[in-house]
């Protein structure tokens, strides 16, 4: 009988803070491994279970048990994928070390999706949980909180929900305020924050959690990066973007004119919020796909300056966004007009002229699609033969 002490990574933290692949066998091995994750972050508790499987070895071989100790780890995408590398690096172990019975050493996180992958492998003679103990000064609720915060994996799990919820929550609760800023009404405005003022907390709050689940800021300097990097290679896109930005902006602010549009004239469509969200989309939709073809002529713009060709098939998308834009106009005009708005000057002949425009550019840009699509697999027949 040999036991296999086996301590169990199921996050990858030291893949992913080490820079340590597993499967990690024998007593050298493992303590270099728990050496340099403690080195990468001393208060992962992974370190600790670790050193826990190690000193569990050591009692093992001084009792004349025929032992060995070794770490497996799995992915950084918890689930179904680092599970599958958790198998495979369990079945590799056990081919090696030869053993037929394990110890089980773990933290305890995840006991109920660790043991019973182990154990329908090979037998399970005792599980060991380690509790990392803490010193008064650190076992503070700020610091949990400020740990829960900075943790990767809690954040996504934990972080992004809560404040998606919060984010929820308070959009709904101040969606009155929201069509006061629409009709650009101040004074009612300036009511509603007074009143409304923990759902504005709320939705702050949201906001906060939400970017700090997702790494906003960072995502934000490392594209700032990437922007001055493009630039120096005579790459447009951040110039398009900037534009492209700023035409959307303009297009909001045109829509939320149409939006608040005095109605007093015409009571019964005063509190239509439907009838208000059709004028914002009748007012912006234009610019929103100006916005939309300026960001996607990058691509040719970058072609021709940097390589002074035209990509094949550039046409096809921004045909596909024309063909979008009118038949969308289209549906929002003809329910304009099934509604009987005054705002809208327009009548059925234009309704028909947006839609016909739309389905032809489709059908033109669809048929375009499908001849570069055979043309493609023509020319690889051809290479092949």
């Amino acid at each position: 009988m040999k036991v296999l002490v086996l301590c169990i990574d199921r996050d990858d933290d030291l893949g992913h803070k080490a820079k340590i692949e597993g499967p990690v066998i024998g007593r050298h091995e493992c303590v270099r491994a728990a050496l340099e994750l403690g080195l990468a972050d001393p208060e992962d508790a992974d370190t600790n279970t670790m050193l826990a499987a190690i000193s569990t070895y050591d009692e093992l071989t001084k009792k004349g048990i025929s032992a060995e100790v070794a770490a497996i780890t799995g992915d950084v995408n918890v689930g179904y994928q680092s599970d599958l590398m958790l198998t495979k690096q369990l079945e590799e172990t056990l081919e090696v070390t030869m053993a037929t019975n394990v110890v089980l050493v773990s933290n305890g996180a995840e006991d109920e999706y660790i043991f019973p992958m182990v154990s329908s492998r090979v037998k399970v003679d005792s599980v060991r949980n380690v509790m990392v103990k803490q010193s008064k000064s650190v076992e503070s609720t700020w610091y949990f909180l400020w740990k829960i915060i900075k943790e990767e994996k809690t954040r996504k799990q934990i972080i992004a929900p809560a404040g998606l919820i919060l984010l929820a929550i308070g959009a709904m609760m101040l969606i009155p305020l929201f069509r006061a800023l629409i009709a650009l009404d101040a004074e009612l405005t300036v009511d509603l924050v007074s009143e409304r003022w923990l759902s504005v907390v709320a939705f702050i709050m949201g906001i906060y959690l939400v970017q700090n689940a997702f790494r906003v800021r960072e995502g934000m300097r490392s594209g700032m990066k990437r922007a001055r990097r493009s630039l120096y290679q005579g790459d447009v896109t951040i110039p398009m973007f900037i534009l492209a930005v700023i035409i959307f902006i303009l297009g909001l602010v045109k829509g939320l004119q149409a939006a608040g549009a005095d109605m007093s004239m015409y009571p019964q469509f005063n509190d239509d919020m439907t009838m208000r969200i059709l004028m914002f989309l009748d007012g912006s939709f234009y610019w929103f796909m100006a916005a939309t073809l300026i960001f996607e002529s990058r691509r040719l713009v970058n072609a021709l300056i940097q390589r002074e060709i035209a990509p094949r098939g550039f046409w096809i998308i921004p045909m596909f966004i024309v063909a979008t834009t009118f038949l969308v106009l289209g549906g929002i005009h003809y329910l304009m007009l099934s509604m009987d708005m005054p705002l809208y000057e327009g009548d059925m002949v234009t309704v028909i002229a947006e839609i016909s425009v739309g389905l032809t550019v489709a059908i033109i840009a669809a048929a375009m699609q499908r001849r570069m699509k055979v043309e493609t697999w023509v020319s690889k027949e051809g290479w092949r033969r």
